[in-house]
Formats: C-alpha cells, sequence, structure tokens
C-alpha cells in the first residue's frame, strides 16, 4: 500500500505533528481491521483430491481451512482447483451455524477389482446429527461399504454457543469443543499428534468411569466425540518400535501430562492437576 503526502505549492510538507497524527491513524486502522478479520473467521473450506491416481479406483485425501465468508471461500476454492486440476479436486463451504463430519472409508469399486479409499462428509445444525446422518447413509447403502466409516474430521459451527479449547501436551495437541443437547454433554476432542518418532498414548476418562486409550501415531490426528461432561487426560509418550502398553501401564506412569476438563453449558474450564514438560519430536 502506497500513502501519499501531500504538499504546498511551495513544496513544503504539511504540519509534521499532523501528519505524524495522520499516519498513527492508518496504522491503528490498518491493524484493527486485520485483528477483526482474524476474529470473524466463522466459516470452513473443505476440499478433497486424489491422493494417488488410479483412475476410478482413486484414494483420495482431505484439507480444511476456517474462512470469513463464502467470498473468501470462493477465492480458495479456485487455487485449489487450479492446484489439484488433474486430481479431481471437489469443494464443500460450510456456513457459520452448521456443523460437519468428514468420514473415510473403503469402497469396492464394480466392475473394477479395487478399493477405493473415499472422503465423504455430512452436514447439519450439530454433530449429533451429522452422525445420525453417517449411520443412516451406512444403512441404507450397506454395499458401498467395504470397511467401517472412521470420523476423519469434525467441525462445529461459531454460532451455536459452544466453547472451544486448545491444548498443548508437549508434543500432542488437543483441541476440544463443548456442546450440550437437552438431556448429555458431549466433548469432540481433536488429537494431533505433532512428533516425529513417538506415539502418545491417550488415556481418557469420562465422568462415567469409562477409560480408553487412543494411539495415535507420529503426524496423525485423532477426532473423536465422548459423552461426558468431565473428561480427564492422561498422555505418555513411547517410541513407534515399542509394543502398545495397558491401560493399566499407562496410569502407573509417573512421567505423564494430565489434564481435567469440566463442561458447564456448554463452556470448558480447564483444572490442571499435574503437567510435565513433554516430547517435542
Amino acid at each position: 500500500m502506497v500513502i501519499a503526502i501531500a504538499t504546498s505549492k511551495s513544496g513544503s510538507v504539511f504540519n509534521s505533528k499532523k501528519m505524524k497524527h495522520s499516519i498513527l491513524t492508518i496504522v491503528l486502522f490498518l491493524f484493527c481491521t486485520a485483528l477483526f478479520a482474524q476474529e470473524t473467521n466463522s466459516c470452513l473450506f473443505i476440499g478433497t483430491y486424489e491422493a494417488n491416481k488410479r483412475g476410478i479406483c482413486g484414494d483420495y485425501e482431505l484439507v480444511h481451512e476456517e474462512v470469513a465468508d463464502y467470498a473468501e471461500f470462493v477465492f480458495k476454492r479456485i487455487a485449489f482447483e487450479k492446484e489439484h486440476t488433474t486430481q479431481r479436486p471437489n469443494t464443500k463451504f460450510i456456513n457459520a451455524n452448521e456443523s460437519v463430519i468428514a468420514y473415510q472409508y473403503e469402497k469396492k469399486v464394480s466392475g473394477w477389482g479395487c478399493n477405493s479409499t473415499v472422503i465423504s462428509t455430512r452436514t447439519s445444525k450439530s454433530l449429533d446429527e451429522c452422525s445420525r446422518l453417517m449411520e443412516a447413509d451406512v444403512a441404507k447403502y450397506p454395499n458401498d461399504y467395504t470397511t467401517k466409516p472412521t470420523a476423519i474430521f469434525s467441525w462445529q459451527g461459531k454460532n451455536n454457543g459452544t466453547a472451544v479449547y486448545t491444548k498443548d501436551f508437549g508434543g500432542l495437541t488437543g483441541k476440544f469443543t463443548a456442546a450440550n443437547t437437552g438431556s448429555k454433554s458431549f466433548v469432540v476432542a481433536q488429537l494431533s499428534n505433532n512428533t516425529s518418532e513417538m506415539i502418545a498414548y491417550v488415556l481418557l476418562k469420562t465422568d462415567s468411569g469409562a477409560e480408553t486409550v487412543e494411539y495415535i501415531n507420529p503426524g496423525a490426528t485423532l477426532t473423536k466425540k465422548y459423552d461426558t461432561k468431565n473428561l480427564d487426560i492422561k498422555v505418555v509418550y513411547l517410541d513407534r518400535k515399542k509394543p502398545k502398553p495397558t491401560v493399566d501401564f499407562i496410569k502407573a506412569m509417573k512421567n505423564q501430562v494430565r489434564e481435567t476438563l469440566i463442561n458447564e453449558n456448554g463452556k470448558i474450564k480447564p483444572m490442571p492437576t499435574a503437567t510435565t514438560t513433554g516430547v517435542r519430536g
């Protein structure tokens, strides 16, 4: 951007104090505009493309990014389609009032003797409804699903009264979205392992006392919904070449990153109980 400086007929510059004030006003305006733009990214761009070209038997990958509005979506769609021209690109716009689940499964390609790794999406007003739509599709077209669909990404709309909390567990990044329905509370956890050599073993305990262990490989991301109000999290990092530990083993580990999240009326409140520096890979 170019800022023009007006001069008088004699060529002298306007009063320096007035000029400084004008420049400061412009800088503050640009800063506030940029800050506002960052805070208004309330919609979502979703794109899929063929990762390895095998014709009708190709496997697909997913990309996603928050955008401010439909105009920004169109800009990203044009760039995405240009980048993946020969890879069967497909895009979808999710507005601020919608939620979406993307899931992956293998589909048998009739007459070609091969399976294709497919990515589909279901969009609705809540993640619960998205899950129901996915399950209904599996029930209606069972022959399309060679493998059980696995959710690989979920996103909850910005205008539905939910809260998002992000936590770095020293190698694992957790993004937690809390929500409530009329009968229950739940937390959607998006867990990304940012290490290069370590498997993240995540022990999660819900308010019902149920414990589950999620094994997240280096560079992988897991997205899953937990029907709970309180979610206790423990993270242990071990070399990926070692065998998987048991739940009891993880519970007994002292060198762990731990935190408890409380979902109160759709707002997450962290209650840290113990922390360590974790692992960087």
